[in-house]
């Protein structure tokens, strides 16, 4: 039988350093709540509205949807409308691109 060779950290050392994980997480949120830093994008109805219709007419980069659906959005309602626009199946069929047209009609209707 091979012994199991898996690296942690147990007993007091785990103990001895966990006040330095609670420190450091500390001064991360700190940093944070400082500098104004967060993670969601402060986008406009038109840059989301863009981001739909580049998706389905096939404009845009390659990395554009993935960063769309990636990052969460302050506004409520344009993160709802980002949550729903990343539950579509890829690769986009029709049934997608008439899911993605009704919540670009949302946005202009709002």
């Amino acid at each position: 039988m091979a012994l199991h060779r898996q690296w942690h950290i147990g007993g007091w050392p785990a103990i001895l350093l966990a006040p330095v994980g609670i420190f450091v997480a500390i001064l991360v949120q700190l940093f944070v709540w400082l500098f104004g830093l967060k993670n969601s994008a402060d986008l406009t109805p038109e840059d989301v509205l863009r981001y739909l219709e580049d998706f389905v007419e096939g404009r845009g980069g390659d990395w554009d949807w993935d960063d769309f659906t990636g990052i969460p959005i302050t506004d409520p309602f344009l993160e709802r409308i980002r949550e729903e626009a990343a539950s579509v199946e890829l690769p986009l069929t029709e049934n997608g691109r008439a899911t993605l047209r009704q919540l670009a009609e949302q946005i202009r209707a709002r």
